[in-house]
């Protein structure tokens, strides 16, 4: 008899479900959903698909992030300067705001080159010193060069394999690492010494790159000097922004990780070994989808909401990578983690990621003033750089504009101050910066110009950081509103 009743109860559960689904209209954040019998109609299909389609394209852009921006730099490189693969692109007098790219500084000397495996295992020769990254084409570090690297600071040969590659491996000689992707970077720093900018160019320019088949008699390396030469490095947006990902979809192996983000873009027209042609329907999605992928990527970068971002409880300042520099966890690969740090900034390497006194850098970023409020140009603000900078290299403080996250262009082509460069220093030790549109009487050497309207935020970089940065037994104060 209970289970008679039992069975009722679960039927009359049921019935009145059924009831519920059989209304007329469903009332949803998507607006209206027309029912016949309980199941959308033709029409409100047609609505659930563009909304099914939309949100997954949504996620891809964030997805698609890292690899987008490492690509157009590739691309851009060569449209906009003749910098081809194997090339080496060197900011020899500095980089400055001329060159419109995710957050570089003006504080290093930086030469860079991609590369492309089809030409079988390439060869990269790494000076002595010089302090960077190879990663794959999601900003994946193959390897670190320099003290987090195989080569420990002293260069060496980088052997990089294509992702398939199953041919002859040397025994000796190199280092021999596997690219995950098709097309991956080679970055690197010259930390310039004493004010000795000549002698860390005149060291970068021992990079070779080079085929391994070619290894016997290599060609001389294309270096092509870019310091004060216009370039526009950032991803396209709009519809564009989607034809790179078809692009990158086309070149690169498919990584396990990734299938089920593959599996949605072929609704939107985005298939690897087919052309992309979208049809109206997916080409007003995907423009749609660009616009509002955009804004959630700016607003994971900006307004982190990420475990582990936080530099102090209450400081605006944040820790820049809140990603491994594999993108893994236990039981989840970092989506958001990345987006947040490569939606501002480009390359990653482990020096950057993980702690190791007295090498690499660390990075602090905040776009908010103490109060918590935007940074903006028209304001005049100070920051309070407080005495024994754990710094073994030196610090710096650079500002960018919040919608290029490129270096802040005015007319003083001076983004930034730090202790490689000359300050007035205060008689404890400490410095005090300045932002504004115009230089405080006195305080021009520590000064940045910023441009009314905009809004910018800053990084603090420190090189070579030492335990107190670790430890925070040395903290960081906010920056601060003046008027």
């Amino acid at each position: 008899m209970k289970m008679k009743n039992t069975l009722a109860v679960a039927l009359a559960v049921v019935a009145s479900a059924a009831l519920a689904n059989a209304q007329d209209t469903v009332q949803t954040r998507i607006g209206e959903l027309k029912m016949e019998h309980g199941i959308p109609s033709k029409e409100s299909m047609t609505k659930l698909y563009d909304e099914m389609d939309f949100q997954r394209a949504c996620q891809a852009y964030i997805w698609a992030t890292p690899a987008v921006y490492l690509y157009e730099w590739a691309l851009q490189m060569k449209r906009q300067l003749g910098v081809g693969y194997g090339d080496v692109a060197i900011w020899d007098n500095y980089c400055d705001p001329r060159t419109i790219g995710l957050t570089p500084n003006d504080t290093t000397i930086y030469a860079s080159t991609h590369l492309d495996t089809e030409v079988g295992p390439v060869v990269i020769e790494s000076p002595p010193g010089a302090l960077g990254m190879i990663d794959d084409i999601w900003q994946r570090p193959i390897a670190d060069v320099g003290p987090f690297g195989p080569d420990k600071g002293k260069g060496g040969k980088f052997l990089i394999l294509p992702p398939d590659y199953k041919g002859e491996v040397p025994a000796e000689g190199y280092f021999v690492l596997r690219s995950t992707s098709r097309v991956f970077g080679y970055l690197v720093r010259g930390l310039v010494q004493a004010g000795n900018v000549k002698a860390a160019v005149d060291n970068l320019h021992g990079i070779q790159i080079y085929p391994w088949s070619q290894r016997a008699n290599p060609p001389k390396t294309k270096f092509v000097s870019v310091s004060g030469v216009p370039v526009n490095l950032l991803a396209p947006v709009g519809f564009e922004y989607w034809e790179r990902v078809a692009e990158i979809v086309n070149r690169e192996p498919v990584d396990e990780r990734d299938r089920f983000i593959l599996a949605q873009l072929r609704f939107l027209g985005i298939e690897k070994g087919k052309p992309f042609n979208p049809d109206a329907r997916q080409k007003a999605l995907l423009t749609q989808a660009a616009v509002v992928g955009h804004a959630m990527n700016q607003s994971i970068s900006f307004g982190s909401r990420l475990p582990g971002s936080e530099y102090l409880k209450g400081s605006k300042w944040e820790i820049l990578f809140s990603l491994n520099p594999d993108q893994r966890t236990a039981n989840y690969d970092q989506i958001d983690e990345r987006a947040n740090y490569t939606y501002q900034g480009i390359w990653v390497a482990n020096g950057m990621v993980l702690q190791m006194e007295g090498n690499g850098s660390q990075y602090l970023g905040t776009g908010q003033d103490k109060a918590g409020n935007w940074l903006v140009g028209d304001h005049v603000y100070t920051q309070h750089i407080p005495a024994n900078v754990p710094a073994k290299d030196f610090w710096s403080v650079t500002v960018y504009d919040s919608l290029t996250r490129s270096m802040i262009v005015t007319d003083t082509l001076k983004p930034s101050v730090g202790s490689n460069l000359p300050l007035l220093v205060n008689a404890d030790g400490s410095v005090d910066l300045y932002f504004s549109p115009s230089a405080p009487a006195g305080k021009e050497k520590n000064w940045v110009k910023t441009s009314p309207g905009k809004t910018w935020f800053a990084l603090f970089r420190a090189y070579g950081p030492l335990k107190p940065f670790f430890d925070r037994s040395w903290v960081l104060p906010d920056i601060e509103l003046v008027k």
